[in-house]
């Protein structure tokens, strides 16, 4: 009788919990980078994703049985059975028992089976896409799509976040200032970072990846921008535009962060540069258009900024031709009261 009244209330729980799984929401399948089209929607039962059993099953090539008598669902490929008993949490994989963190359910007359588990039972690769709500079966993470309307300087940008405008800080990077309210801390290296992003990103769809802090201080978002199947954030830091800024606790890419540093470092590029931090095609171009001024100089000087710079260095071709002058030696620059450069350290 006690073994009863024990099994009652297991069920009883269980089914309140099935009651409440539409309250989450809506909630995304793909397979194989396809968005399965369900007439019964995938639904979050205490944090566990479960999914109408034909659809997993079947999208991953495996065929799907049914006992009535014995509750059971039963999915076969030629080397994996899987069984699932409903209201259940013991799974058989192969005649070995499993135990699940929620069971296989029948919801409003549908039979549902737990995602992850019937997925990675067949070797199938599983994600969680929260800013979608959506589980990703051997499929690319999707992290949404938002207009970047404006992009405010390297690292930080504005975009249409589901209808509100938003501004995004790129985490983990740190890009030279540009817009900064105090002019003093703006610089050349700046204006290049910000228009190469502008370049990139506004007007552009992006994806974004958040890690534990979704926004700072300031209000911002905080999040790893993906663009064209690449996060931007490391983008920066490959080409030398950024350098590394992480702060705890969103330190999901430190690692890989520090080692692109560490290259783009050893390479000398962009920021780390000891000459141009442009493209080929910018370092040729840069090059051909001071010609004239370079025949006669070892550095070219910035009026306005009061920076020197070497003749093919990215911030000359930038230079409007009336504030160029020739120096001939670093010598001359310090005394004329100019500062190097801090891409192309002259």
């Amino acid at each position: 009788m006690k073994k009863i009244l024990k099994c009652a209330g297991i069920l009883l729980v269980v089914s309140a919990l099935f009651r409440n799984a539409f309250a989450a929401g809506s909630i995304n399948l793909y397979a194989n980078n396809t968005k399965l089209e369900l007439e019964n929607p995938p639904v979050s039962v205490d944090g566990n994703t479960l999914v109408p059993v034909r659809a997993i099953f079947e999208s991953l090539g495996a065929t799907v049985e049914w006992d009535n008598n014995t509750r059971t669902v039963t999915g076969k490929t030629k080397d994996k059975t899987i069984k699932l008993v409903i209201d259940n949490k013991t799974a058989v994989v192969n005649g070995s028992p499993s135990e699940l963190a929620v069971p296989a359910a029948i919801i409003n007359g549908s039979t549902y089976v737990p995602a992850r588990f019937v997925a990675e039972s067949l070797g199938a690769d599983v994600k969680w896409d929260n800013n979608t709500k959506s589980v990703l079966v051997n499929s690319a993470y999707r992290y949404g799509n938002y207009k970047v309307i404006r992009v405010v300087d390297g690292d930080t940008l504005e975009v249409d976040f589901n209808g509100t405008k938003e501004k995004v800080r790129l985490i983990g990077v740190d890009t030279p200032e540009s817009v900064h309210p105090n002019a003093e801390k703006n610089s050349e290296e700046g204006k290049l970072t910000s228009k190469y992003t502008k370049s990139k990103l506004e007007g552009k769809e992006v994806a974004l990846e958040f890690d534990v802090q979704e926004r700072d201080r300031y209000g911002r978002l905080l999040a790893y921008v993906w663009f064209d199947g690449e996060m931007y954030n490391k983008h920066l830091l490959s080409i030398g535009y950024a350098k590394v800024a992480t702060y705890p606790p969103n330190v999901k890419y430190v690692d890989d962060f520090t080692a692109l540093q560490k290259t783009a470092r050893e390479k000398k590029a962009g920021l780390w540069a000891e000459a141009n931090s442009g493209t080929s095609t910018e370092k040729s171009d840069a090059k051909q258009e001071n010609t004239a001024v370079t025949s006669e100089s070892n550095f070219i000087g910035n009026v306005n900024t009061k920076k020197f710079h070497l003749p093919n260095c990215s911030s000359v071709k930038n230079t409007k031709e009336s504030n160029k002058v020739s120096i001939k030696s670093r010598e001359d620059a310090v005394n004329q009261g100019y500062e190097p450069c801090k891409i192309c350290n002259p």
